[in-house]
């Protein structure tokens, strides 16, 4: 294998130029995942949010109509103690039977809207079982995303100090560089988003994973210029032996 020549100026700044902008990628990558985070938590919170809305409108609702079926055999009650009355002052077998059949009729009335108000007791009492719960899903709902948005806030405000120092390095190593290479660099950069120069690792381009053969990795390790990978463009560079790539 041959050995690393040692880097000139040029790749040297070419070097610090890329450890800046994979810090800068690894900024933006975390930043980049802040609003998914964020709206994963606020879909948990309007999902709670409305399922306790819905149980409590669910409760109104019930309640209001067991006002209305109160109310409705109460009428019905009265309608039979009326038809009752009649009873007592029928004068024939036909004025008997046909109170009779009134009073069954209201009878029956009755017991629909009685079976519809046990039912809609059992199903009160169930719901107001569960609200507690519910309650609690969105209490803690709503905490556990004014923490994360809490920290998602001082994480981002972090990162984009930190983003604000690495521009301001990159601008001075940069301006280090020959016209020619610096605009080539921005350029790259701004093409393969905010990357213009790959680390060689396991032999192959640390941007895009192409491989490369022998005799370009051999002219990499003389460090005497730079080369471009064939598959994705980027400037290409063996990490110098002191560094955390190498």
């Amino acid at each position: 294998m041959t050995p690393q020549s040692p880097l000139s100026e040029e790749l040297r700044l070419h070097w610090v130029l890329h450890e800046i902008d994979e810090q800068a990628f690894a900024h933006e990558l975390v930043l980049s995942k802040h609003p998914e985070l964020r709206r994963a938590q606020q879909a948990r919170i309007a999902s709670t949010r409305a399922a306790l809305s819905a149980l409590d409108g669910r409760l109104a609702e019930s309640a209001k109509r067991r006002r209305t079926l109160d109310g409705e055999i109460a009428a019905f009650d009265a309608q039979q103690k009326h038809f009752e009355k009649q009873l007592l002052a029928v004068t024939n077998q036909h004025q008997f039977e046909a109170a009779q059949h009134e009073i069954a009729a209201v009878r029956a009335k009755r017991d629909v809207l009685e079976t519809e108000l046990l039912e809609r007791l059992d199903a009160d009492e169930r719901e107001t079982a569960a609200r507690p719960e519910k309650a609690h899903a969105f209490e803690r709902a709503e905490a556990e995303g004014a923490a994360l948005f809490a920290k998602l806030d001082a994480v981002a405000a972090t990162l984009r100090a930190e983003l604000s120092a690495l521009d301001a390095r990159r601008d001075h190593a940069s301006g280090r560089l020959e016209p020619a290479a610096r605009t080539r660099y921005l350029k790259l950069r701004a093409l393969r988003g905010g990357r213009a120069i790959a680390a060689v690792t396991s032999g192959a381009c640390g941007g895009c994973h192409s491989g490369l053969p022998p005799h370009a990795l051999q002219e990499l390790r003389r460090a005497e210029k730079l080369l471009s990978c064939d598959g994705c463009g980027r400037l290409l560079m063996v990490p110098p032996q002191n560094s955390a790539t190498a």
